[in-house]
């Protein structure tokens, strides 16, 4: 979060990586976590809602796992201390793709994978 970042601004996390059709969440992305965490730690007045984005599937009804992807999120930082009146968390499926569903290729589908964060108050 640079520090020109603003209240409405839409943060997307693009090394947050998930496993396909999963909320588990790839071991290389652990850093991208920590750094989360201390982005929090460091600036107690932020409270962030945690967008989840799943790729590959057109049923936009269908928001379950975007919003476990979500919750993944939001229980790493309540766990580590972050209060959770500083968090909130959507599942927003595949009703916001960065590349039109469906995909072209992996690297589509890996781009609608994603989690996004949206600075509340600063």
């Amino acid at each position: 979060f640079p520090s020109h970042d603003k209240k409405g601004d839409l943060i997307r996390i693009n090394n947050i990586i998930f496993y396909f059709n999963s909320e588990k969440i790839e071991e290389k992305s652990q850093p991208i976590l920590e750094e989360l965490l201390r982005i929090m730690y460091s600036n107690p007045k932020l409270r962030i809602a945690i967008h989840g984005h799943i790729c590959c599937n057109p049923n936009v009804m269908d928001t379950k796992l975007s919003y476990r992807r979500a919750l993944v999120i939001f229980k790493y930082l309540r766990d580590n201390g972050i209060a959770m009146n500083r968090l909130s968390y959507k599942g927003f499926g595949s009703n916001d793709p960065i590349y039109k569903v469906p995909e072209r290729n992996e690297s589509e589908r890996k781009a609608n994978r994603r989690v996004e964060i949206l600075i509340v108050e600063k």
